[in-house]
């Protein structure tokens, strides 16, 4: 069946009728042979801005329903005067492959030059699209600059308040603050708090979710991810202009006297990036002051990009220590080893997925365990000679800083008045400012002891724990590579 579509807003002089409208769109299709019927869609009264719009609604269900193989309009605006519109619709000719032909436009897309003109009409379209996507973000941004709440519910530790000018604020939640701070305390200073202990460690004291009652890890990393809290000063500019946010705020403004926001895309569930790359989204500063010190909330979010969550593919009551870190070092090195019976280790690419010959029968798991436990016992020990040098890679930052700051002041001073040079020396400049921003930010949250949370008089015995060791094994190893006769290779994160 072929369609015909008419629409007139007015009764006008000078507009053409809906009655010529279709009298010319039949003409046009009657022009060439067919054995089709015709049939006309007419709304009268009705504005092209919108598809709102009973008889175009009628044939788009007809074109749902695959009646319709062709349309006929005697002019592109009579269909629509939105392109955004427009280009919606024709998506949808496409995909039950209607013809679409405009009799005044000479609007074909049987024909190369009607295709042609319809792409043409896609890229303004998509013009159009952007420029409004871009005036809606500036207008966004713009209105946020004065620190005023983007909008939305209140995170945990505040409710929606307003300022005493009615701009919308964040109120502190005294109990909930303390829960907030518990949190980033233990998460920073003790080596072996997990995201879940932390949940568990708060619900243990009688504090609750919002929504869940109960915290979960997901409700745990948010409060830590979150800057609203932290106060918002130099360093922390520092580390989001390193994570390549976009920053609304000079760094003058940067004073301690307000928290930060991030606004934007999110980088939905990719563990590696959504704790580094802030690529994608943009800071703002606050109205209201911020409690987690900037260099503590920096630590932290270290730690968070160290301890990503790794998926447990072995059964942690058979595996030990180990769940999770001994990989097949024949199927790629990617699949997991698990233990289906006693002491009897399989590869989960060979058992499950049939991907693997590897075969693990001769390997005693409780030698393999021993054997890597004497191994993380040397790098622990290798690591408690490295805290003695630790103080020393503070001062090879700082002089690697002041190499930095010496050799850009040269740049400048060298380049000072003479256009030639400034511009030949711009982008070098500003390579070596990045550096410099980066080491500022490595002092400021340098901790002298990088290892202070392993207890090296004991760890013998933390190590004899199961609960303990998980933790000290996720820290320092990537994973355990394992060969059939037993030899394997440990990757280590340090």
């Amino acid at each position: 069946m072929i369609a015909i579509y008419a629409r007139q807003s007015v009764d006008k002089k000078d507009s053409l009728s809906i009655e010529t409208q279709i009298n010319l769109c039949t003409n046009y299709i009657n022009a060439s042979p067919h054995s089709e019927t015709i049939e006309t869609y007419q709304d009268k009264g009705y504005s092209g801005k919108n598809i709102h719009r009973p008889d175009f609604t009628r044939m788009m269900t007809d074109i749902e329903s695959g009646k319709i193989s062709k349309i006929v309009v005697y002019k592109l605006d009579r269909i629509s005067r939105n392109l955004l519109d427009f280009m919606s619709m024709y998506k949808i000719f496409n995909e039950h492959k209607i013809e679409f032909c405009s009799v005044n436009d000479t609007f074909d897309t049987t024909t190369p030059m009607g295709r042609g003109m319809l792409k043409i009409a896609m890229v303004f379209a998509e013009m159009e699209r952007e420029s409004i996507q871009l005036r809606v973000k500036d207008n966004y941004y713009e209105r946020i600059k004065d620190g005023r709440w983007a909008g939305g519910p209140a995170p945990y530790g505040f409710k929606n308040g307003r300022t005493k000018s009615n701009i919308p604020t964040l109120i502190r939640v005294s109990e909930e603050i303390t829960a907030i701070k518990l949190a980033f305390n233990h998460y920073e200073d003790d080596f072996a708090m997990s995201l879940g202990k932390v949940a568990r460690l708060l619900e243990k004291r009688g504090y609750q979710s919002r929504k869940r009652k109960t915290f979960d890890n997901v409700t745990i990393a948010r409060i830590l991810q979150n800057p609203v809290y932290a106060i918002a000063d130099e360093t922390l500019y520092k580390y989001f202009k390193t994570r390549k946010a976009k920053i609304l705020n000079p760094i003058e403004e940067w004073d301690g006297t307000r928290s930060a926001v991030i606004v934007g895309k999110r980088v939905a569930n990719n563990n590696t990036r959504k704790y580094t790359d802030l690529s994608e989204q943009t800071v703002y500063l606050t109205n209201f002051k911020g409690f987690i010190k900037s260099r503590q909330y920096v630590k932290v979010q270290e730690r968070l990009a160290q301890n990503q969550q790794i998926k447990r593919a072995n059964a942690p009551t058979r595996m030990e220590e180990l769940a999770g870190l001994v990989k097949c070092g024949k199927c790629e090195k990617h699949y997991a080893i698990k233990m289906y019976n006693a002491n009897k280790l399989d590869c989960y690419g060979n058992r499950s997925l049939h991907l693997c010959d590897a075969t693990f029968k001769t390997v005693n798991f409780e030698e393999l365990r021993k054997s890597i436990r004497i191994k993380v016992l040397d790098v622990i020990k290798h690591l408690a000679e490295r805290v003695e040098e630790s103080e020393r890679g503070y001062k090879k930052i700082e002089e690697e800083l002041n190499k930095l700051v010496e050799e850009r002041d040269n740049l400048v001073s060298l380049s000072r008045g003479k256009t030639k040079l400034e511009k030949a020396f711009a982008d070098t400049i500003e390579r070596i400012q990045d550096q410099i921003e980066q080491k500022e930010l490595q002092l400021s949250t340098y901790t002298p002891i990088r290892y202070e949370a392993f207890n090296f008089d004991l760890i013998e015995m933390e190590l004899a724990n199961v609960e303990k060791a998980k933790e000290i094994y996720r820290k320092l190893i990537k994973r355990v590579l394992l060969e059939e006769n037993g030899n394997y290779t440990i990757e280590w994160k340090i």
